[in-house]
């Protein structure tokens, strides 16, 4: 009797380690899939905290695109009296690699290969915004290159180009809500934007040498009253004398 009691108990206290140790397997498997959890959201929170996706621009209305690419078409298109089309030193800029000076003095570099780009994920949300990007590509070309040099006079060309552009686009717009594409073929179109921008140009010209002639003035005049202010301690130690 005492041997079977004495077998009974053993088997009781290994059916007991039995559970105890596979209590201690699940609880394991348990914490693991709990830190397994844990790990995966902090990686779902690490990768919430990059950089957020770009933000898609809705498209603009076809009739503002179609705009936006007649003007720059109109711009680069352009050719002057001898046939010679100025915009081909600005369609796009050399590397930083080649002109590295370049890109340390300019802030904000911007050619037409840019501009066509920005038209074509619709960047520009008016023809004012293309306006602005215009006048920084020319104002960048008149800051690297030197006054009189050819390239810093066909900046002025282009902006007045694109004034003028700009106007025929606007009336055209006002005779016809639904305005047709212009090209540069040589004809009517080129030769109606050749003379106001001959007129426009003349008169950049007028405005930059009447403002030379005046600071010109300004520093004659500043000599003479410093001529004038010598002459006349001169006079006064004469008479002192």
């Amino acid at each position: 009797m005492m041997v079977e009691e004495n077998g009974v108990l053993e088997d009781m206290e290994e059916d007991i380690s039995l559970k105890k140790r596979k209590g201690d397997h699940h609880g394991n498997k348990d914490l693991e899939s709990r830190d397994s959890g844990q790990e995966a959201e902090g990686e779902k929170v690490k990768k919430r905290r990059g950089r957020p996706p770009a933000e898609k621009l809705l498209p603009n209305p076809p009739e503002l695109t179609k705009q936006l690419s007649t003007l720059v078409d109109m711009v680069i298109n352009y050719k002057d009296g001898l046939g010679r089309q100025i915009s081909k030193g600005f369609i796009q800029l050399p590397s930083r690699k080649e002109v590295s000076e370049y890109y340390e003095l300019i802030r904000k570099p911007v050619d037409f290969r840019r501009i066509r780009e920005r038209v074509r994920n619709h960047k520009y949300r008016s023809v004012g915004d293309l306006e602005k990007d215009i006048i920084l590509l020319c104002h960048n070309a008149q800051t690297f290159n030197l006054e009189g040099s050819q390239i810093f006079e066909d900046s002025i060309v282009l902006k007045s180009v694109f004034e003028s552009a700009r106007q025929r686009i606007v009336i055209d717009d006002e005779v016809k809500q639904d305005s047709t594409a212009i090209r540069d073929d040589g004809g009517r179109d080129n030769q109606l934007v050749s003379s106001a921008v001959k007129m426009a140009t003349k008169q950049g010209k007028q405005r930059m040498k009447e403002e030379r002639s005046r600071k010109t003035k300004v520093k004659k005049t500043v000599y003479s009253d410093v001529d004038s202010d010598e002459d006349l301690e001169d006079n006064t130690a004469k008479d002192e004398g």
